[in-house]
């Protein structure tokens, strides 16, 4: 009679695994979730440093 390879350890196999899973599941959450907050937070800060003038109107036809 010959013992399967993994006799005894299957279970604790299936257990690392989905442990593994289940937080690479995690970062990837944590991550996409920083990355559209930070984008956010990064792109009020260009908008809050840019320096656009108010376009002043258009004089009357002929006169710049």
């Amino acid at each position: 009679m010959t013992v399967p390879f993994l006799a005894g350890w299957e279970s604790l196999l299936v257990v690392v695994v989905v442990v593994l899973l289940s937080a690479l599941v995690f970062v990837v959450l944590l991550a996409a979730g920083a990355a559209r907050t930070g984008r956010s937070e990064w792109q009020a800060w260009l908008d809050g440093r840019s320096s656009r003038r108010p376009r002043r109107p258009a004089g009357p036809a002929g006169r710049d």
